[in-house]
Order: structure tokens, then C-alpha cells, then sequence
């Protein structure tokens, strides 16, 4: 396993452990927005790198992908980051309560417009 994936696993599951402490207490009503922020950025960032690494292991144990493995994980980093925004954007929307047809169709659209941008149009990989 190359070095640089051991300090993706630790920083993903130090970012993880205030999602977990979220969860745990959510019996426990937040007191303000804020607060729901924090968790949704916290969980989001989770949730990239898990989905991250599971990318990354399934490209190299599974389709057994012959490239770079920083260009391997780069690629599921992104693909990981662009799911998590996904549930961001949905977890935002119901957290805050600002569930309409109009703000869904605009949360799909930039949604899709973003995934677009980055895996058609966007800056080629080195």
C-alpha cells in the first residue's frame, strides 16, 4: 500500500469523528444553523474520503488498474468529492427546510451542470 494512503485513511476518519458525535446525539435538537453547517461540512468531507477509498481500492484490488496510484486515487477523490457534494446538497435542503420544487430543480441543475463541467469539460488531468 503506498505511504501516502495511510494519512488519507487517518485524516478521513478524523474528519469522520464529528459526523459520528452528530449521529450520536441526534436525539438532541441543534440550537442553531450553524451548528448544522458544521455537521453537514464535516459529514461531507467524510463521506469524499470513504468514498475516496473505496474507489480507490476497487480500481486497484478489483480492475487491477496498472497506472500511478496517486492518479488512481486523484480520479476517485474526485468522483468520491462529487457524490458527497450530491448528499450535501440534499441533507442542506432538508436540514435548513428549504424543500421546493423550485430550489430542487435549481439544486439539480447545478448538480448536473457541475458533474458535466468536471468529468467532460473540465482541465485534464496531468
Amino acid at each position: 500500500m503506498p505511504k501516502f494512503l495511510y494519512t488519507v485513511i487517518l485524516i478521513t476518519f478524523l474528519s469522520g469523528i464529528p459526523a459520528f458525535l452528530g449521529l450520536t446525539v441526534g436525539w438532541i435538537k441543534p440550537f442553531n444553523y450553524l451548528h448544522i453547517f458544521i455537521f453537514l461540512i464535516s459529514f461531507a468531507s467524510f463521506l469524499a474520503g470513504l468514498f475516496s477509498l473505496v474507489g480507490y481500492l476497487i480500481a486497484v484490488k478489483i480492475v487491477h488498474s496498472e497506472k500511478e496510484p496517486r492518479d488512481i486515487y486523484r480520479k476517485s477523490l474526485k468522483t468520491g468529492s462529487y457524490v458527497a457534494l450530491g448528499i450535501f446538497i440534499f441533507f442542506l435542503l432538508r436540514g435548513f427546510k428549504l424543500v421546493s420544487f423550485l430550489n430542487v430543480s435549481l439544486s439539480i441543475a447545478f448538480y448536473a451542470v457541475l458533474g458535466f463541467q468536471l468529468f467532460f469539460y473540465g482541465r485534464k488531468e496531468r
